[in-house]
């Protein structure tokens, strides 16, 4: 995607997992267990360096935080509805790509805040360039809502990823319960 023969902009997912790959309980809502300060402080720093941040209505509602370009997907509506800071979308009527002609600045730096249907409508109708994916090693969610649609551990998310053209290039230790596995578009 160019504009203006802009470059492609940087886009990356941000996630944390339980060890069974989930990223909120049956009731769809973020445990306390599943959070890491460390992933907290890098992910919230990631977003202050985004030029615009992708995310689903329960985070928009419980996390958004102003001064940050949102866009979220919602079916809700018709088409979409734009203001100051925030765009809400119907991805079934107007495309991320089509969206992203609307505004009136060019995204060097796209946040991928999740929840999974975000996820699944980037992987299906935009593209990542990087996933950063921290996983709660001791922490098992029964009946939780998963990062994607069929990925239940390591395995399968590395499958989706090279499926989608990217690799595993980094694991780095957040703390004694917290691994991130980082993935690159290739």
């Amino acid at each position: 995607m160019k504009r203006n023969n802009q470059e492609s902009p940087s886009v990356i997912g941000h996630a944390i997992v339980s060890s069974n790959f989930c990223i909120a309980d049956s009731q769809g809502n973020m445990p306390e267990s599943l959070k890491s300060e460390t992933d907290w402080n890098m992910f919230q720093s990631d977003l202050d360096n985004s030029d615009l941040i992708i995310l689903g209505r329960k985070s928009f509602e419980k996390y958004s935080a102003p001064k940050r370009f949102k866009l979220v997907p919602t079916s809700s509506l018709s088409g979409y509805l734009k203001e100051e800071d925030l765009i809400f979308f119907n991805p079934k009527d107007i495309s991320i790509r089509k969206i992203l002609t609307t505004l009136d600045f060019f995204p060097k730096k796209i946040a991928i805040a999740g929840g999974r249907l975000v996820y699944e409508l980037v992987f299906k109708d935009f593209f990542y360039t990087e996933f950063h994916l921290s996983i709660k090693l001791n922490f098992v969610m029964p009946n939780g809502v998963p990062i994607l649609n069929g990925v239940e551990n390591i395995t399968q998310f590395t499958q989706r990823m090279t499926e989608c053209k990217m690799v595993r290039t980094q694991n780095i230790v957040l703390d004694k319960d917290t691994i991130q596995v980082r993935f690159q578009s290739v």
